[in-house]
């Protein structure tokens, strides 16, 4: 029987005061292509090396559960997606083999798993905060949609999921975090530092599809849109933008999205800094 329960990160993050993270992607650059099973690819220049994926706060909903898996619903109904994340250095653009990938996100009516009775009271407006959202304990012991990969030699991860629900005050979204520095032990990353702390997003028309077929027609809550998001700031991959393939005539089918982020690998970015964007609207949760 698998382990629900909630236990202590043997993950050992360090924590430097204003040491910040520069996360960085390959926007235009002359970078051949590969896909999680492929070869070496060629690497890019420095001059070509561009900002990429913005750092932001991990959010109330963080837990560090060791769940190292390539499928991560648990049985959870939606639109299959398959997420794609090619980890580089941020220094010379090579891929970054044995670093450990973090997702997680909210099921399709905008629940997250071990706070499925907060996030739902958050969603109905039961609950509110001012200031800063401080971080959350968790109210059960659910695991859903969250999991992560140790990259392979070419700096690949892939997640099996679903496309995620929304909540109030949030765009649809996935968490990201990266580990470096640690070992993979016991199925768990141990003793590592966390060098980026981001979010991922998709495109506008993709979201209006899916939000037209089940189960998300059941979510009635309103869809905060990117372009009203308090953390999405443009529609370009230096924003967190995906790429994605799907099928625009039928949007129950799978979706592949993917991403190529490249890290300070020197930095450290836990992600528990900073205030909560100002603007109309605030979210209930990050």
């Amino acid at each position: 029987m698998t382990d629900r329960r909630p236990h202590p990160s043997r993950r050992s993050v360090l924590v430097a005061g204003g040491v910040g993270v520069t996360a960085i992607g390959l926007s235009g650059v002359h970078l051949a292509t590969a896909n999680p099973e492929g070869a070496a690819t060629a690497t890019p220049s420095a001059p070509d090396v561009l900002p990429l994926v913005k750092e932001t706060t991990e959010g109330p909903y963080y837990l560090d559960y060791d769940k190292h898996r390539v499928d991560i619903t648990e049985g959870k109904r939606g639109t299959p997606l398959e997420v794609r994340i090619r980890l580089l250095n941020a220094k010379d653009g090579k891929p970054v083999p044995e670093a450990s990938v973090d997702i997680w996100q909210c099921d399709a009516l905008g629940i997250y798993s071990g706070y499925e009775e907060t996030s739902e009271a958050m969603n109905e407006g039961e609950l509110v905060f001012e200031g800063p959202i401080p971080k959350l304990p968790p109210d059960s012991r659910t695991t859903f949609l969250r999991g992560f990969q140790m990259t392979d030699r070419d700096g690949w991860v892939r997640f099996r999921t679903v496309f995620p629900g929304w909540y109030t005050g949030r765009t649809v979204h996935i968490h990201t975090k990266v580990h470096t520095r640690g070992v993979l032990l016991d199925r768990a990353y141990a003793e590592g530092v966390t060098v980026h702390t981001g979010q991922v997003y998709f495109p506008e028309d993709l979201t209006d599809a899916v939000s037209k077929v089940r189960p998300y027609t059941r979510n009635d809550l309103p869809r905060t849109t990117n372009d009203t998001d308090p953390f999405y700031s443009g529609d370009t991959a230096a924003d967190g933008l995906l790429t994605v393939e799907w099928d625009r005539g039928d949007a129950t089918r799978q979706i592949t999205a993917s991403i190529k982020m490249a890290v300070d690998l020197d930095a450290i970015n836990p992600g528990r800094r900073g205030n909560v964007p100002p603007g109309p609207n605030r979210p209930a949760g990050q």
